[in-house]
Parts: C-alpha cells; structure tokens; sequence
C-alpha cells in the first residue's frame, strides 16, 4: 500500500506590499505634479516650443514609469521594480519631484521593494 503526501500548494510568495504602496502614491503624487507642471509647460509653448514640450512630457512620463515600477514590484519582480521606482523618482526632482513627498515616498517605496518589505 502506497502512502502518498496531501497535495498542499506552494506558499505564496510574499510580496512587498508597504514598498507597493507607498511607490504608488509617490507615483500618483508624480503624476499630478507632472499634469501640472504641464499646465504651466502649455504656458511656457508659446515662448519656447521645445522647453513646453518637453515639461509636458517628462512630468507625465516619470510619474507613469514610477506606478509601472509599483505595479513590478507587486507582481513579484521586486528588484526591477524597486531600481525603476528609485531611478525615475529622483528624476522627477526635475518637475518637483511630486511636491517634494512624491520623490521622498518612491526612494523609501523603491528601497522596500528592493528589500522584499
């Protein structure tokens, strides 16, 4: 008589989900800032072409790129997600950082994430 073992599923990897949270509204917190400065960058379009679009782009871009690095750190690819939240949250310090909270909350998210906290 064979003895087989109860089929008990693998235990769920932990995610870091204080890391998750805070990368999330550092990168909501981007995000408004970066449609803001992109308000004022519609302003600066009509003096210099370049330099409003490109304030329109960045602020936008960064934000999106720091919840994309949330939204990997959730799914399990911790250390991508961590390294693109830390990178792109201090670049935001470029259009405001998301009032100054959003750039303090990605380098702390992005180091939980790193951390697997």
């Amino acid at each position: 008589m064979a003895v087989v073992a109860p089929a008990v599923p693998p235990p769920e990897a932990k995610k870091p989900m204080a890391g998750f949270v805070l990368s999330l509204i550092a990168g909501i917190l981007i995000l408004i800032n970066g449609l803001a400065v992109s308000a004022i960058g519609a302003l600066f379009f009509t003096v210099a072409p370049g330099m409003g679009a490109l304030l329109m782009a960045i602020g936008v871009l960064f934000g999106i790129l720091v919840i994309v690095g949330a939204v990997l750190m959730y799914k399990g690819s911790t250390t991508a997600g961590g390294v693109l939240v830390i990178l792109f949250g201090i670049l935001s310090i470029v259009i405001g950082g998301g009032f100054i909270i959003g750039l303090i909350l990605a380098i702390i998210g992005g180091a939980l994430g790193i951390a697997g906290k």
